[in-house]
């Protein structure tokens, strides 16, 4: 995007970023869409970059719901002509009214987490959990390792892979959203 780092500068607490994410951010996400997958969110959708890879990597009968909040960003994702995307202008929080719980099979995160404040964070991550289905994927990138103890309390079974190709550096985390079967604890015998 043109423009996208003087955008970004100016709008720091919302893009989170000084720079466009790099094309081998954007694949390596893209790239970890399970191969099943029929319901994929992106939140934070930003200028489009992680998108597009998202579109063209995603199984062939799945569709992507993408959130984007600016405004100035939104003629840039409208630009995006796919039969299998939909963009919704609104606040990633939205996907709890949006999506049924257990109907989503991957969410991916590209919300500045790190700048988010505690509670927001909690809210989120409930959210996403909610809405992904048993077994879900669950990718959220960063640039410091600052969230990885509040994500692993909803995603226990957390994967990190390092992108040093992006500027900054980033680190994907990968969540799995335990079944129901995982989730329940055995009662102890007494």
């Amino acid at each position: 995007m043109k423009g996208f780092t003087r955008y970004a500068l100016k709008n720091l607490k919302s893009t989170g970023s000084v720079a466009r994410s790099s094309k081998f951010l954007a694949k390596n996400l893209a790239k970890q869409i399970p191969s099943d997958a029929r319901t994929v969110i992106e939140l934070g959708a930003g200028d489009g970059i992680i998108t597009k890879q998202l579109l063209a990597h995603m199984p062939e009968n799945a569709t992507l719901t993408a959130y984007e909040i600016s405004e100035q960003l939104l003629p840039l994702l409208e630009r995006i002509d796919h039969p299998r995307f939909k963009l919704r202008h609104g606040s990633a929080m939205e996907i709890i009214q949006d999506f049924a719980v257990d109907s989503v099979d991957c969410l991916v995160s590209c919300l500045p987490l790190a700048l988010f404040p505690v509670e927001m964070k909690h809210e989120l991550l409930s959210h996403i959990k909610a809405v992904l289905k048993p077994n879900g994927t669950f990718l959220q990138y960063q640039y410091w390792l600052s969230d990885k103890a509040l994500i692993k309390e909803y995603f226990p079974h957390l994967k990190l892979n390092w992108v040093p190709l992006n500027i900054p550096p980033s680190f994907v985390y990968t969540g799995t959203k335990q079944s129901s079967v995982e989730s329940v604890t055995e009662p102890k015998n007494q």
